[in-house]
C-alpha cells in the first residue's frame, strides 16, 4: 500500500508484495547491510534422508522427501542421496534381505508407467512382451468376438432384419407427395421411390450406426487394451521400486534397518550432511533427534561429534542436566526448544523465539532450571502466564502442560510426537 500508484503497473497486489518481499530480502544497491536470513526448521527421517519416501516437515508444514533432500543439497552444497532401482525383469527375484540389487538407474522415487505410447496392438506393445498365455487367448478371442459381431450386423442390413418402414409420428413431411394416395388407386406391389426417398435414407442410416457402433467397439478395445498395458507396466515400476535400495529404505521398520538397506552412495551423502557446520546456508549444524519408536517422543537431541564420542566412549546419550543458574545452559536451551517447538500455550501454533520464552514452571530460584521445569512459550502467551489474574499453568514431569481459566476450565497440551 505504501507504493505510488502507477497506472502503468500491471502487477497484481499479490505480484507487488512477492517483490516488495525480495527486495527486502535481497537488498539490491545495498551492499553494506547484513545479509537477511530466513530461519527454517527443517524435520526429516533418516529413511528420506537415505532415499526413501517417508513425508518429512518444514517449519510444521508436511512436504515430501524428494523436496528436502533437494532443499538440503541447495543449501549445503552435499548432493542428495541416490539410490538405484532394479531393473522391472529383475524386480521379482532380487533378494531385499541381502542388498546385493544391481544399481544400474539412479533414480529417487517412483517413475511413471510405460508402455503406454507407441503401436497400440495387444500383442506389438513393447510392455506387453511379457504377457502369458492366458492373456494372449483372452486377446485372440476378444478381436474374434469382434469380428464375428461386425459379420452379423452386415448380414442383418443386407438381409433388411430392421424396421421397414418408420413410426407414423415420424413421417417425413418435407419428402415427395404421394400423387397415388390423391387418386385412392391401389399402390404398386413395389414402387420404385426416388433415389432420395425412404429406403435409401435408412440405408444411409443403418450404415452411420454401424460406422458408429464398430468406432465405438473398437475405442472401447483399444481403450480396454492401454489401460491394461499401463496398469501392468505400473505394477512392474512399482515392483521394481519396491525391490530397490528407495523401497527397502522405505519399508524400513527403524533406522538402523534403513541404514543396512541404503546403499554405499547414500550412506556416504547422509555423512557428509550430518558432518556440516553451521554457516552459510544452515544457520546451525544438523541434529540428531532419538525418539520413541511408539510415542514419537523425544528422548535424546545430539550431532553427529556428539554422537562418535558417546559410541567411542560408551557414556551413552541422556537428557541434558539442570543449569545452576537462571539462564538454561546451550545443550539444556537446545532440548527443550526441539522439544516444545512451537508454543505450549493450547491452540497457540506460534513458535517458540529462538532467544528467551522458556518458563520455568515453578519459579526459580524454587523450582530448577531443567528440561522438567521448562516449558516453551510464544511472547504473548509467555506475558500471559506472569500477568493475567486467575490463569494458572502445571507442567507435569512428562511435559503436559495443563492450563486452567479463572471459570475453572482445564485444557492440556503435550509436546507434539515427532
Amino acid at each position: 500500500d505504501a507504493l505510488p500508484a502507477d497506472p502503468a503497473d500491471g502487477r497484481s497486489r499479490g505480484q507487488k508484495m512477492a517483490d516488495c518481499l525480495l527486495d527486502l530480502v535481497l537488498r539490491p544497491g545495498e551492499t553494506v547491510l547484513p545479509p537477511v536470513q530466513v530461519v527454517l526448521s527443517v524435520i526429516a527421517p533418516l529413511g528420506a534422508l537415505l532415499g526413501g519416501d517417508q513425508p518429512c516437515e518444514i517449519d510444521g508444514q508436511v512436504v515430501p522427501a524428494e523436496t528436502v533432500r533437494a532443499l538440503l543439497a541447495a543449501l549445503t552444497g552435499h548432493p542428495p542421496a541416490t539410490t538405484a532401482a532394479a531393473p522391472a525383469e529383475d524386480a521379482a527375484t532380487t533378494d531385499a534381505g541381502t542388498g546385493t540389487t544391481s544399481t544400474t538407474t539412479p533414480t529417487g522415487s517412483r517413475g511413471g508407467g510405460q508402455g503406454t505410447a507407441g503401436d497400440d496392438s495387444p500383442l506389438g506393445d513393447q510392455a506387453l512382451r511379457g504377457i502369458t498365455a492366458a492373456e494372449a487367448a483372452r486377446y485372440e478371442a476378444e478381436a474374434g468376438e469382434l469380428a464375428a459381431w461386425w459379420a452379423e450386423m452386415e448380414r442383418r442390413v443386407l438381409a433388411g432384419e430392421f424396421d421397414a418402414e418408420p413410426p407414423p409420428q415420424f413421417i417425413d413431411e418435407d419428402g415427395p407427395p404421394d400423387l397415388l394416395a390423391r387418386t385412392h388407386s391401389a399402390p404398386p406391389p413395389h414402387p420404385a421411390g426416388p433415389p432420395d426417398g425412404w429406403w435409401a435414407r435408412a440405408d444411409r442410416a443403418i450404415e452411420d450406426a454401424g460406422d458408429a457402433v464398430l468406432t465405438a467397439q473398437q475405442e472401447l478395445s483399444r481403450a480396454h487394451r492401454l489401460v491394461a498395458t499401463a496398469a501392468r507396466a505400473d505394477a512392474a515400476d512399482e515392483a521394481a521400486w519396491a525391490h530397490g535400495p528407495a523401497g527397502r529404505v522405505t519399508a524400513a521398520p527403524d533406522a538402523l534397518t534403513a541404514l543396512a538397506a541404503a546403499t554405499d552412495e547414500a550412506r556416504q551423502a547422509l555423512a557428509g550432511l550430518l558432518a556440516t557446520t553451521g554457516g552459510g546456508g544452515l544457520a546451525d549444524r544438523p541434529r540428531l533427534v532419538l525418539t520413541d519408536a511408539l510415542t514419537g517422543a523425544l528422548l535424546g537431541l545430539t550431532d553427529l561429534p556428539a554422537l562418535r564420542r558417546a559410541a567411542t566412549t560408551g557414556t551413552g546419550l541422556s537428557t541434558p542436566g539442570p543449569t545452576a543458574g537462571y539462564r538454561p545452559g546451550v545443550a539444556l536451551d537446545r532440548h527443550v526448544r526441539a522439544r516444545d517447538r512451537r508454543c505450549r500455550f493450547p491452540g497457540c501454533r506460534r513458535r517458540v523465539p529462538r532467544s528467551g520464552e522458556l518458563d520455568h514452571a515453578v519459579a526459580w530460584p524454587a523450582g530448577p532450571t531443567a528440561a522438567g521445569n521448562l516449558t516453551g512459550y510464544c511472547t504473548g502467551h509467555h506475558r500471559g502466564k506472569h500477568q493475567a489474574p486467575g490463569w494458572r499453568h502445571t507442567l507435569a514431569p512428562d511435559g503436559t502442560l495443563t492450563v486452567t481459566t479463572p471459570t475453572g476450565l482445564t485444557a492440556a497440551t503435550t509436546p507434539p510426537p515427532y
